[in-house]
């Protein structure tokens, strides 16, 4: 399936007539002319299949240029070729700032083999509209190195603090992994034991937050698909549950997990001001769950002011959408982002939780809190017979620990994830169990 162009003799060079044809040659779908970027990739959600928009005679709807590189769209979401597309300032949508992101890399190499996630990341645009207090990845060289670019593109003053105010987005990002993809021999795919060759999306924004970024989304996991790549999907969104029957054609080779620090929707709107709330999260894996999609959940970062009936009370609804993992970190008070947290725990009323917040600011107390939580995390795991717990202890935390307690939290940090991707499952591992340790131990 393809676009076929036609060019209207009544009008000017780049009036032309835009369909969707089949490989018979059958018109299958009439865009007319001038279609925007929202309705091509939605006809390619309809019929099941990627529709390629490089070099098919698609022009550009400001100079008339075809569309043979790179390219993003207006406000309206009509395509415009690069150059355009880079003199077009910031729009606005409600309190965000919306732009075109100009990042050349498409697939990047990540550390996050160490957390046994993936030892590649695509992510679909710079900036996130959730807001996260707690967001680390401001903090990150991809963003916090960017100060010129997102001034420019996106007029932000601090990365950190207007987070949640900006996103640019990588409209041509599928048509730049199909020709990488196609153009790559496998022979050097990074394939580490703990990152297994896996490409996430997204670890950097959340790559279902709203539906532009859901169509590039599906476009690249398309790709990914095609060329048999171990893909995890991590989003707060439920939304993702519109691509389902993508998913399924991964044959196992593709699992999609969400965020669920806990199950206090107000504290949570408190911490993640525009996300969704934790019950749609929730809704969306057993929809996933129903399906028949492989899964996993993302407890992270559980709060201080859980205790082990708000653990055992999570972990009984992940059991019930039978992951095949659940990630643990608890939270970590570290830069600005930790500051704002405090900052909107307090603001919104919650006293005491704004004091055991504040409390972590010391690390002492808060490594003595990391330690009991991922304790009784991994204890009333024990509960239920289909909760698998992947604990990531901070390195700080290992560096806190001596004798047989730093050894279990080393051996969780070494830990592989018990999903199974294409290369079977792992053996399991003894170091995912509840901490041996007595109250001095970290002493």
């Amino acid at each position: 399936m393809h676009i076929q162009t036609e060019r209207d003799d009544d009008g000017g060079w780049y009036d032309r007539f835009v369909n969707l044809v089949d490989d018979e040659g059958n018109v299958v779908r009439e865009f007319g002319k001038n279609p925007t970027l929202d309705e091509l990739r939605e006809a390619e959600r309809e019929h099941g299949e990627r529709i390629n928009l490089w070099q098919q005679g698609l022009v550009c709807s400001e100079c008339g240029n075809q569309i043979t590189g790179r390219f993003s769209t207006d406000r309206d979401g009509h395509l415009l070729c690069w150059k355009c597309a880079q003199q077009t300032t910031a729009d606005s949508q409600g309190d965000v700032n919306i732009g075109t992101d100009p990042t050349k890399s498409v697939l990047s190499e990540s550390k996050l083999h160490e957390k046994s996630l993936c030892d590649y990341v695509i992510n679909v645009a710079t900036g996130c509209r959730h807001g996260c207090k707690f967001c680390y990845v401001p903090s990150t060289p991809a963003v916090d190195s960017r100060e010129d670019m997102l001034a420019e593109e996106a007029d932000v003053d601090d990365p950190q603090r207007d987070w949640g105010n900006y996103l640019l987005y990588r409209d041509d990002l599928p048509e730049r992994l199909h020709a990488g993809l196609g153009n790559h021999n496998f022979d050097d795919w990074k394939k580490t034991e703990r990152g297994r060759g896996v490409v996430m999306l997204s670890s950097g924004t959340d790559c279902y937050q709203d539906r532009r970024a859901a169509q590039i989304t599906r476009s690249c996991v398309h790709e990914l698909i095609e060329h048999d790549i171990p893909t995890r999907i991590l989003t707060r969104s439920p939304n993702v549950i519109r691509d389902i029957d993508l998913f399924k054609n991964a044959n196992g080779n593709l699992t999609v997990g969400t965020s669920i620090p806990s199950f206090d929707a107000s504290l949570v709107r408190t911490i993640e001001p525009n996300a969704p709330p934790p019950m749609a999260r929730w809704e969306a894996l057993d929809k996933l769950f129903r399906a028949g999609v492989p899964r996993f959940v993302s407890f992270s970062p559980t709060y201080p002011t859980m205790d082990g009936e708000d653990i055992e009370k999570a972990l009984s609804w992940f059991s019930a959408i039978d992951p095949e993992v659940v990630f643990h970190e608890p939270i970590n008070p570290r830069g600005v982002n930790f500051e704002m947290c405090i900052n909107a725990v307090q603001e919104a009323g919650y006293e005491r939780a704004a004091r055991e917040f504040e409390r972590l600011t010391d690390q002492d107390a808060w490594a003595e809190y990391a330690l009991e939580q991922i304790d009784l995390v991994q204890k009333k795991a024990e509960k239920f017979g289909n909760v698998t717990i992947h604990s990531w202890p901070d390195r700080k935390l290992v560096e806190a620990a001596s004798g047989e307690l730093r050894r279990q939290l080393k051996q969780m940090q070494e830990a592989v994830s018990t999903e199974s991707f294409e290369t079977g499952p792992p053996d399991p591992d003894p170091a995912q169990r509840p901490l041996a340790r007595d109250a001095n131990a970290r002493e």
